[in-house]
């Protein structure tokens, strides 16, 4: 067995196998080719190659996002890492673990007019966890201390606490180095043994006090799946003082459907809004994408309690009271049995209520989508309701995310989204990497123009059970949906933007298999067959865009809310 004879390098990667990571994300470079070089011949390391550095870190942050187990990501000097910040940014607030290395050039020559130098270190502060700088190699068991216990505390601090991505910075003088015979001698392995804490009996008691006879409200953002957490919310929310409503990406499989939560909310007059309104909120998971949800829990300004999933610095109703330092599913857990035994005449039939309003709701929208003509909104139900359980859901940012948000009764496999910091540039490639790291079916949802960032990506080499589908609404969808852009007289050209994709071209350019939908009976013939093909396949689907967005107008507005009350919060 060979490897590099840069140690410094080899004590990194030693430290990493030692603690059991398994894939790597690489890009090619000479001034990191002792990394890669030691990469190349260590068999536990899985290392996916793709050139394009904002598409590997996209692509590391899809396998990191399934697996939930830290993923190195490796570069070259220059501009290079720089091309990392999108995907570091979303990786930070979504907390998904990375360990980022960035070859760089000796320190003495950054800003010298040396080839491709600029500075590296702290470039990506303010959105990863910590940062690292090893300088040049130098012959001293001290330093070979010191990189030893970088990689382990850069491996501990991505995965404890909050996970998420930290950035090692590694100076290299001569970055073409040889291979020498490879001797495996023991690694020092630190580890980091967390304990769950658990809620005092004086806790329980003051906790049962301030929910007893309330009306509670639980809202969930974006979050792994987690059983545990499924369990135990099941049974707190059967509460009968307690309603759960759930994004799609919550991945949350609870019955009683307590999805589709922009559907119900955009149909209730204020009346029925009060009725509804909380008295505390516990808000569980990350960032809300339904805008009607927030501004309703503002403007209700409930009592907001949060959880050990969330820092007790985040406010985003605006009416923040408790955050209590315990992970979720111990929270609901603990807490079932107590307040089973409450009296809740002082808050009767809270979730019945809920339950009334939402089925109400959902009844008239899905009798409305069921008359109407082929449209995003037709697309999308289809999908949605014919979905196979199995399959991961990867939903980009724009018009899918919003859509499913509207339709979901039945949560897949797992679903996910950029919805860290929702950019739209990253979605096919962290769409990939999440079908890397599942051994089912991925399907990927996206906008044409969030596909025009990427579709390069159809040249990885994936599993063939990943399938794209593209919803071809020529540009952002959304400006024709929205008021204050809705009649600009140069709309189409400066926010629809159409990026006038050959998607049928670039399928065949790639080895895909095409399909193309623009009805509903072409939909229900061609479905089954794009998900059971043996190869990567993609699904474009065509609509009029003019009547799509006109008609999602018209949903929003069932039930006499006005349009203009709804569109801001979409």
């Amino acid at each position: 067995m060979k490897d590099t004879d840069k140690i410094y390098c080899r004590i990194l990667l030693d430290v990493f196998e030692a603690h059991g990571i398994q894939d790597v994300v690489a890009s090619p470079g000479s001034r990191n080719a002792p990394i890669l070089i030691s990469i190349s011949y260590r068999e536990n390391l899985r290392c996916h190659v793709i050139t394009d550095e904002r598409n590997a870190a996209f692509t590391a942050l899809g396998i990191a996002m399934v697996s939930r187990n830290p993923v190195v990501l490796i570069c070259t000097s220059g501009t290079a890492l720089y091309n990392y910040a999108p995907a570091i940014a979303e990786a930070y607030y979504q907390r998904i673990p990375l360990i980022v290395i960035s070859a760089d050039r000796p320190a003495q020559w950054i800003g010298q007019n040396d080839s491709q130098t600029l500075l590296q270190v702290n470039a990506l502060q303010g959105i990863v966890k910590k940062e690292f700088d090893i300088p040049v190699e130098n012959i001293d068991e001290e330093m070979n201390w010191y990189v030893n216990r970088i990689a382990n505390e850069a491996v501990n601090v991505s995965g404890a606490g909050y996970p998420g991505p930290v950035h090692i910075n590694i100076q290299f003088g001569n970055p073409l180095s040889n291979t020498i015979d490879r001797k495996v001698f023991p690694t020092r392995v630190v580890s980091v043994m967390d304990s769950s804490p658990i809620l005092s009996f004086r806790m329980i008691q003051e906790l049962k006090k301030r929910l007893e006879g309330k009306r509670i409200l639980i809202v969930a953002g974006f979050m792994p799946p987690d059983n545990s957490l499924n369990k135990y919310l099941s049974l707190f929310a059967s509460l009968p003082n307690v309603k759960l409503l759930c994004e799609t990406i919550s991945n949350l499989h609870i019955s009683g459907n307590p999805y589709a939560i922009d559907s119900v909310i955009a149909g209730l007059q204020d009346s029925e809004k009060e009725k509804l309104r909380p008295d505390i909120v516990i808000s569980i998971g990350g960032a809300l994408i339904s805008g009607m949800l927030k501004d309703f829990i503002r403007k209700a300004s409930p009592e907001i309690w949060t959880l050990g999933d969330t820092s007790f610095e985040v406010d985003c109703f605006k009416n923040l009271t408790l955050n209590i330092r315990i992970s979720p599913a111990i929270f609901f857990k603990t807490m079932y049995h107590p307040l089973k035994k409450c009296d809740t005449s002082t808050a009767p039939g809270y979730r019945v209520l809920w339950d009334e309003v939402c089925g109400k709701q959902i009844a008239i929208r899905k009798k409305f989508v069921e008359d109407i003509n082929w449209s995003e909104l037709k697309a999308f139900r289809f999908i949605l309701d014919n979905l196979p359980i199995q399959y991961n859901l990867f939903l980009s940012n724009g018009t899918s995310i919003r859509y499913a948000q509207l339709f979901t009764n039945c949560i897949p496999h797992a679903s996910y989204a950029n919805r860290g910091v929702s950019g739209i540039e990253g979605t096919n490639a962290t769409a990939a990497g999440c079908a890397l790291a599942y051994k089912g079916p991925t399907l990927l949802i996206t906008g044409d123009m969030s596909f025009a960032y990427s579709p390069g990506i159809m040249g990885y080499a994936l599993p063939p059970s990943f399938k794209i589908i593209v919803i071809n609404n020529k540009g952002g969808g959304i400006f024709r949906f929205i008021s204050p852009t809705r009649y600009i007289e140069h709309r189409d050209r400066f926010f629809c933007a159409d990026p006038a994709l050959p998607i049928e071209g670039l399928t065949q350019a790639y080895g895909w298999k095409y399909y193309s939908v623009d009805s509903e009976e072409s939909m229900k013939r061609q479905f089954k067959d794009f998900l059971d093909y043996p190869s990567n396949t993609i699904m474009e689907i065509k609509i009029d865009e003019e009547y799509s967005a006109s008609i999602l107008r018209k949903y929003m507005r069932l039930n006499g809310l006005a349009g203009n009350k709804t569109d801001s919060n979409i």
